[in-house]
């Protein structure tokens, strides 16, 4: 208030030319007097100086940002100086730099790109700020974390390890190596004497059980006993170093230091399917004597500075970073909880690479080594453009954002190859589909039975004793089908099912069809097997008909069984034999099997050739009398040639062009974690 009225007795006798400048100069250089009469200038400081440092000069000369080595954040920082020396001179500021640069007498700061130089009443301040001595309240020490910036700079954990000479020991025998000599010496310094020498049996199983892990073989104890050459430890550790159990050895170590698994951790702990890409590439980078610095480096940072490099070395990058990838998974919502997994790699790399837990400095600066919170999140910003795969507890775990180990260019052409075809894999599904629910709507029309019956354990029904009326003729035309369906016994399970049946046309062409003749060609094209001008169809008809798609050979390694199924069950099995197999139960050579699943009828189809009359034949028996479940069957006839037809539509829709059952494409892009 005093100010102010002081200021209207100057205006009142001052000439009205006054202009408002010379107003505000007028009122700056009071005010800086007033600042100045605070106790030690703090108060000018802080409502004056430090404000402008901020302001005008902090972008280039704070933090990591110290343009010619000059920090303006603390007094000791100034005080210091950069690389022109000190910036200030207490109490004289013609011979301070930081007034010449501001005048652009010498250089010239703030630069035009940062704004360009300071206002006439910022000078004002600056120069008046330096005049009154250059208080500043800010702490005494330039401190980084726990340490000043001097005592960071000369802490013995930080310097460089020097080349060390080994000193002449006393005791040292002329064959000593030069870590004997190291050792010796440091014994000498002491009233301590080194352990005798291992005996050779000894030395071989300590290096070995160091190196691999493992106890040395006889044999390799034995040679080395043999050996009386100078050379022969070395030689034996050299072997060690280049067995690949030295790299498994080593690797684990190295794996628990970093927190492998092959699993994300948290409540699902789900696997991470590709993590041991990076388990491997330890070993092999361990095996292959990887410089340790390159070692480090790939693993933190191997995808960058690989990406131009050629394919295999590229891919070897990628995988490289399966450190990272490997962090632990926490929360249900990788977007909130993605903060806990990057601080999981910044404490991990700080704690395996450093020596430092820089996790101390998440929340604060570090009570005792050099790192500020601005450090932590500066790393934390580096780390933040990394993605997860799986996240911790997200409900519908998804394999997002694998990376690829190949060329952006190749994984390019191979999407597009794969989307082709997927969208030919689909086409065919949807026609597969539509093909399935009209042949439904046809069998439901068409259908009479002509034989019926359940079968007991380890039974056998003859199709002419479970028949309403005689199968000795059926008049059949073409595309019509007589289908075998064999289905769980009532409430009980299911049993594999042995099928023996013949088909005989009583034309005189004296055709006839087997069901054994489908043996030997199997597995050749696709559960739709045409012989001799008939196609057999194997079938689950549960909600069907659908073809059995799923090839199954050397069943419980077994070469001469092979099966089509859908999962495990339904199934139509083969023993191929010629004599009889034992695996869940005993399958007689040369036979041939259905088996039902839960609530899952399986069939047997046969699609009639040719219009005329036709005798069928058969026997079905329970193949496995302790399963204890039985089965029931039905033999009918589907009056309807569109139904046949229809059938072998569905084979070829879901029939590839090399006769093998159509599957959806596999993805055709190798990942890392």
């Amino acid at each position: 208030m005093m100010r102010f009225q002081l200021l209207l007795a100057i205006r009142g006798s001052m000439p009205r030319l006054a202009t408002a400048t010379g107003i505000a100069v007028l009122t700056t250089c009071l005010a800086c007097s007033g600042m100045a009469r605070g106790a030690d200038g703090t108060e000018f400081f802080e409502n004056q100086v430090r404000p402008l440092l901020v302001a005008r000069c902090y972008a280039c000369h704070s933090g990591t940002k110290s343009g010619g080595g000059l920090s303006l954040e603390s007094a000791a920082a100034w005080q210091r100086g950069g690389e022109s020396g000190p910036a200030i001179v207490a109490g004289k500021p013609n011979e301070s730099l930081l007034i010449d640069a501001i005048n652009y007498r010498s250089l010239e700061m703030p630069p035009r790109e940062a704004g360009g130089q300071l206002s006439p009443d910022e000078i004002a301040v600056l120069t008046r700020w330096v005049q009154i001595g250059a208080p500043d309240p800010r702490d005494a020490a330039d401190k980084l974390g726990g340490m000043t910036r001097e005592q960071a700079a000369t802490w013995w954990a930080f310097q460089p390890l020097p080349p060390v000479a080994a000193a002449a020991a006393s005791n040292s025998p002329p064959t000593a190596s030069m870590i004997d000599q190291f050792l010796q010496t440091a014994l000498d310094q002491h009233p301590w004497e080194a352990a005798p020498p291992a005996d050779k049996r000894t030395l071989i199983r300590r290096a070995t059980y160091d190196l691999t892990g493992l106890p040395p073989t006889p044999a390799e104890v034995d040679a080395f006993l043999a050996d009386d050459s100078p050379d022969a430890f070395s030689r034996v550790v050299d072997r060690l170093l280049e067995s690949p159990q030295y790299g498994a050895h080593w690797g684990r170590h190295w794996l628990d230091v970093v927190r492998y698994a092959d699993t994300a951790g948290e409540n699902t702990d789900r696997p991470l399917p590709h993590a041991w890409r990076y388990r491997n590439w330890v070993i092999e980078s361990l095996n292959q004597d990887l410089p340790f610095d390159e070692f480090a480096r790939l693993q933190i940072a191997g995808d960058i500075l690989t990406a131009d490099a050629a394919q295999d070395e590229r891919a070897a990058g990628i995988i490289a970073t399966g450190y990272l990838a490997i962090a632990r998974r926490f929360g249900h919502d990788i977007d909130k909880d993605i903060h806990l997994m990057h601080e999981d790699v910044i404490d991990n790399l700080g704690k395996n690479f450093l020596g430092l837990t820089l996790g101390c400095a998440r929340c604060h600066d570090h009570k005792y080594d050099p790192v500020s919170t601005a450090d932590y999140y500066a790393l934390y910003g580096i780390f933040d453009s990394s993605r997860f795969s799986f996240p911790g507890c997200e409900p519908k775990g998804q394999p997002r954002d694998l990376v690829p180990i190949i060329a952006a260019s190749e994984a390019e052409s191979l999407e597009r190859d794969y989307q082709r075809r997927l969208a030919e894999y689909e086409q065919r599904a949807q026609r597969a589909a539509e093909t399935t629910q009209r042949l439904r709507q046809l069998a439901a029309d068409a259908t009479h039975t002509l034989a019926k019956s359940p079968v007991g354990e380890g039974q056998s029904v003859s199709l002419e004793a479970a028949a309403d009326g005689a199968l000795d003729r059926i008049a059949l035309r073409k595309g019509e089908t007589l289908q075998l369906t064999v289905q769980p016994n009532a409430n009980h399970g299911a049993d594999t099912t042995r099928i023996e049946l013949e088909i005989a046309s009583l034309d005189e062409t004296d055709r006839r069809w087997n069901v054994a003749e489908l043996i030997p060609r199997f597995t050749e094209k696709g559960p739709a097997i045409s012989i001799n001008g008939a196609t057999w169809c194997l079938l689950d008809v549960a909600n069907g008909p659908t073809f059995l798609y799923e090839k199954k050979l050397n069943i419980e390694g077994q070469p001469s069984l092979s099966a089509w199924a859908i999962g495990d069950t339904p199934s139509s099995v083969v023993n191929s034999a010629k004599q009889p197999v034992s695996v869940w139960t005993t399958l007689p050579p040369e036979s041939f099997f259905i088996h039902p699943g839960h609530q899952r009828d399986v069939a047997v189809a046969w699609i009639c050739p040719a219009d005329g009359d036709y005798q069928v034949r058969g026997v079905v028996t329970d193949a496995h009398p302790a399963g204890l479940d039985g089965v029931a069957f039905h033999l009918d006839h589907i009056a309807s040639s569109e139904y046949g037809t229809g059938l072998c539509q569905l084979s070829e829709a879901i029939t590839s062009d090399d006769g093998q059952s159509l599957q959806p494409p596999a993805i055709p892009v190798a990942y890392a974690v």
